[in-house]
């Protein structure tokens, strides 16, 4: 697996608010969190500083951890399985909301009475507290990566009644709708609430050569970026920082950004928001 590399904008605020980043063995970085504050600003390291995770089968690899002005708790981690190995969910008394993103092979995902197998570019979004397993039913290792939410705001019942309409989320790459685009391809995948989020939205973004996402911009709204595939240069806060595929960025609220495909073919990403 290649190394993640987590994109962060303004390291220097981070040192500057005395913010602890570590750097473990093997390459997991995760910013070590007294969950209560903001510990996660926007910056970009460089891979003398968050050399990525590497995932060996069986194994798990910190990519963020920390909390965000929206979120009392971001934790993203990946996960590898081996042919017949299987994960499955916590389910602890303070869960989070969960969301699922396969990278490489094909596994079986199956949450209640819902069955789905899912490849490369496959999703699936679990709300807080639900059960769910994972198998490699591939003959290659599978990895994937776990993303967990925990908004700042308690979870209220109309939102957990009208999160548990949507549940659960699980789509395969190949079943998600395309829509061709000037650019390249746009994929909506979903928006939604959970239990602890007003709304969660995923969509994918392929872009050709040459092409920017949009003008620099800034928005209220957190951002994830995780690339799929190609070579990219992010704009961020004034700077510029590449970027390829198995590469995570993350933007905190308010950082001015935009995205050019500085490769030779396309690019392909997920871009994630949320509003708690």
């Amino acid at each position: 697996m290649r190394s993640i590399l987590l994109s962060v904008a303004a390291l220097g605020l981070a040192a500057a608010a005395g913010l602890p980043f570590t750097h473990r063995h093997h390459g997991a970085a995760h910013a070590s969190a007294g969950i209560a504050t903001d510990t996660l600003a926007a910056a970009v390291s460089a891979d003398t500083l968050f050399s990525g995770v590497h995932s060996y089968p069986g194994d798990e690899g910190q990519v963020l951890k920390g909390a965000t002005h929206d979120l009392s708790l971001l934790d993203i981690r990946t996960f590898s399985m081996t042919q017949g190995q299987s994960f499955a969910s916590s389910s602890l008394p303070d869960s989070s909301d969960e969301l699922l993103i396969v990278k490489e092979g094909h596994m079986i995902v199956s949450s209640y009475d819902s069955i789905t197998g899912l490849g490369p570019g496959g999703v699936a979004l679990f709300n807080a507290g639900a059960r769910y397993s994972t198998r490699n039913d591939g003959t290659a290792t599978a990895i994937f990566y776990l993303f967990r939410f925990r908004s700042r705001s308690l979870a209220d019942r109309n939102r957990i009644n009208q999160a548990l309409s949507h549940y659960p989320f699980l789509l395969d790459w190949p079943a998600i709708p395309v829509q061709h685009t000037a650019k390249g391809e746009g994929r909506q995948i979903f928006s939604q609430p959970t239990p602890w989020l007003t709304k969660i939205d995923m969509h994918a973004t392929t872009l050709n050569p040459g092409e920017v996402s949009h003008l620099p911009h800034i928005h209220r709204a957190e951002e994830i970026i995780l690339m799929r595939s190609g070579h990219v240069q992010m704009y961020i806060n004034g700077h510029h920082y590449p970027a390829t595929g198995g590469d995570l960025v993350f933007l905190a609220s308010g950082n001015p950004h935009a995205l050019e495909n500085t490769g030779t073919e396309r690019c392909e990403y997920f871009a994630l928001q949320w509003e708690q």
